[in-house]
């Protein structure tokens, strides 16, 4: 068993360039459980404990991601997007697809047990998540489109700018938009009474689509600017993560379906990452309020900046596989 994970790598460096009928530019255990499949069987008893090992790693880094982005209110696309595209031989389109249904599952879990404490604001929810719905939807439909190095790019702009903003949470990338209807929301800021909060309807909605659009082309949640345009306007952060993993739900299963009927959904991954970030999630909303947030994000920012250095050299200098 010790060999295998050597063997894994050597099997995803030497598939890069494969050209498999229906699992094209995924990867190793994708190339394999495809034929495995179609023909019923592994191709040989190496191949086969190598998708086990591998699948089984798999489950554990998207556990690892799920806890980690339910905690800070982020649908988890940040990581899931690059393990698969530096880990398992994804292309980014595929690895965008697959990340946005993967997070379905993560944020319906973390969802489940911030609708048990209470703390997901569901009027402000909705005005979020029916613009990002929609334009989540136009994000993923125009990918085809644009060429794989530029959804990098984007991809690693979006990650800095992330960074940025947890190292920095005093500079306001998000500005609230304070004039129009609003509509009032009741959380509890502090003791035991509740505290009435006046949140802007086209705040809402500007910041909802901007999600949305964000989700659709790079993978990552729209909880990026979810969770900051609800704290810019009054809403305790515990808040905010809630009621932003609730919008993720529909606004990454729309991104998602648009992906799948273009065909850059991988169904084996989004079983086995589905599965992990369900549990994962689930486990870190449940212990979120234990932890410092802001110590939790800042350690993150650090880990995001070199992320987005690695796939600038793997994806961008190093060489690209479309």
């Amino acid at each position: 068993m010790e060999e295998c994970l050597p063997r894994l790598l050597q099997l995803l460096q030497r598939n890069q360039n494969d050209r498999t009928a229906g699992c094209e530019g995924t990867g190793i255990l994708l190339h394999v459980s495809y034929r495995w499949l179609s023909d019923g069987r592994p191709d040989n008893l190496e191949e086969d404990l190598t998708i086990v090992y591998g699948y089984s790693i798999a489950f554990l880094i998207a556990a690892g991601i799920g806890m980690i982005s339910s905690g800070i209110g982020l649908g988890g696309g940040f990581l899931y997007v690059p393990t698969l595209t530096l880990i398992f031989g994804f292309d980014q389109k595929m690895a965008v697809g697959t990340s946005l249904a993967v997070m379905v599952f993560s944020s319906f879990a973390a969802t489940i047990c911030y609708h048990r404490q209470g703390k997901i604001l569901y009027s402000a929810a909705v005005l979020l998540v029916v613009p990002a719905i929609i334009f989540a939807a136009v994000g993923s439909a125009i990918t085809p489109y644009i060429d794989a190095r530029i959804l990098v790019v984007f991809f690693v702009i979006v990650l800095l700018i992330m960074s940025l903003q947890m190292l920095c949470p005093h500079l306001r990338i998000v500005r609230e938009i304070g004039w129009g209807a609003f509509v009032e929301v009741s959380a509890r800021k502090s003791g035991d009474s509740d505290e009435r909060i006046r949140l802007p309807y086209l705040h809402l909605v500007v910041w909802g689509a901007m999600g949305g659009l964000i989700s659709g082309t790079t993978g990552i949640s729209g909880g990026v600017l979810f969770v900051p345009a609800l704290v810019v306007t009054g809403i305790p952060v515990h808040y905010a993560v809630a009621t932003s993993l609730f919008a993720i739900i529909l606004s990454s299963l729309s991104g998602a379906t648009t992906h799948a009927a273009l065909g850059d959904v991988s169904l084996p991954f989004v079983a086995i990452y589905g599965a992990g970030a369900a549990i994962g999630a689930y486990t870190g909303a449940y212990v979120a309020s234990r932890f410092p947030a802001d110590q939790i994000k800042k350690f993150f920012a650090i880990m995001l900046i070199f992320i987005a250095l690695l796939m600038i050299q793997q994806k961008i200098l190093g060489g690209f596989n479309p």
